[in-house]
């Protein structure tokens, strides 16, 4: 009786020490992240609401250093250099620290990503970068904090910060030009090269905006090598257009509808026909 009891205690005694009390947290963590070029930027933070309360002026105090969250510090990570409101900062994981004011924000980037929230004082030698950036007016009202980007070209995005009325837009460049180059040269230097290799060269060449004849060669060589394919033949339109050679690109893009209409592809046959109307005109 004793031994049973005794068990009964000890099974009583590991449930409460072993016992977690489990609630909603109040500011959500996240992570969002975004291939930029070649590389990969994410960012990891907590979200805080608004709650029916001030947030700027009040919850978030005005010229001071802010996390830029809740919890510990938000961290940024970037999976290769990166260009960072124009200043160049080494691949790596950064805390990202703010201080809000009425017309414009301080971003900065610091090496020390073991805070939990701000730093009462930021020290030098742990800045990566410290920048400015105009404080925009949001027409949306943003109930909860939101880190995310947008504005995304081939090399380049935007990283926005949005709570309450207030955004913030902090570009970020991610140059990979020199990466695509040798990955395009390596590739259709082989034989094995695809149609889709030499399509993929010339859409990179005409979007960059590098080389049009380079372009326009490359994308000869994917239409000869597949010569009915309806996306393939609109980049080859839209190229021949840049170069000048409108006639011969309405003749392309005609070929290019033609073909999208076979393949019940609605959206090239209206985007064949607009480019068709557009070249059209004197």
């Amino acid at each position: 009786m004793k031994k049973n009891f005794l068990s009964l205690f000890l099974v009583g005694v590991f449930a409460i020490g072993y016992a977690q009390v489990k609630t909603p947290q109040p500011s959500p963590s996240a992570t969002v992240k975004q291939t930029i070029g070649l590389s990969e930027v994410s960012v990891e933070y907590s979200r805080p609401s608004a709650n029916e309360r001030k947030v700027f002026g009040n919850l978030v105090p005005m010229d001071v250093v802010w996390r830029t969250g809740a919890n510990g510090s938000t961290d940024i990570t970037f999976g290769n250099e990166a260009s960072f409101n124009g200043i160049k900062v080494p691949a790596g994981k950064y805390a990202l620290y703010t201080i809000p004011s009425a017309n414009e924000w301080e971003i900065v980037l610091y090496k020390d990503t073991e805070q939990w929230g701000a730093p009462k004082e930021l020290k030098a030698e742990e800045i990566v970068a410290r920048t400015k950036v105009k404080a925009e007016k949001n027409p949306l009202f943003v109930e909860t904090f939101s880190i995310g980007f947008n504005d995304l070209k081939t090399d380049r995005a935007n990283l926005i910060l949005s709570w309450e009325n207030t955004m913030v837009k902090i570009p970020i460049v991610m140059d990979s030009k020199k990466e695509v180059l040798e990955s395009i040269n390596a590739t259709l230097g082989k034989k094995e090269a695809k149609a889709s290799d030499y399509n993929q060269a010339a859409g990179y060449y005409f979007q960059e905006k590098m080389d049009l004849k380079k372009a326009l060669e490359y994308a000869t060589k994917a239409n000869e090598m597949q010569p009915d394919v309806f996306y393939m033949l609109k980049l080859k339109a839209e190229i021949q257009a840049a170069n000048g050679m409108k006639k011969e690109a309405i003749e392309t893009a005609k070929r290019s509808m033609e073909l999208a209409k076979k393949a019940s592809n609605d959206d090239y046959v209206k985007m064949n026909a607009d480019n068709i109307a557009k070249w059209s005109k004197k």
